[in-house]
């Protein structure tokens, strides 16, 4: 079986709770990826999936 790639697309900035704006992973999943099995992978998509971003921690503005 394939590893599940990375959600990464490319927009890395994260949000005031440390949430990338891009992919939504928290900078521990991101961090930890190529560590995690691909049942662990599909839980990190599902989470970051519901999440929402904070404001910016630069500007204070909310990209999604």
């Amino acid at each position: 079986m394939e590893d599940i790639q990375s959600p990464c697309i490319s927009i890395c900035r994260q949000d005031s709770n440390g949430v990338c704006f891009g992919c939504r992973r928290t900078t521990e999943e991101i961090g930890n990826w190529s560590l995690y099995t691909n049942p662990e992978k599909e839980a990190v998509i599902k989470k970051a999936a519901d999440r929402r971003n904070a404001p910016d921690t630069e500007t204070g503005t909310f990209f999604r």
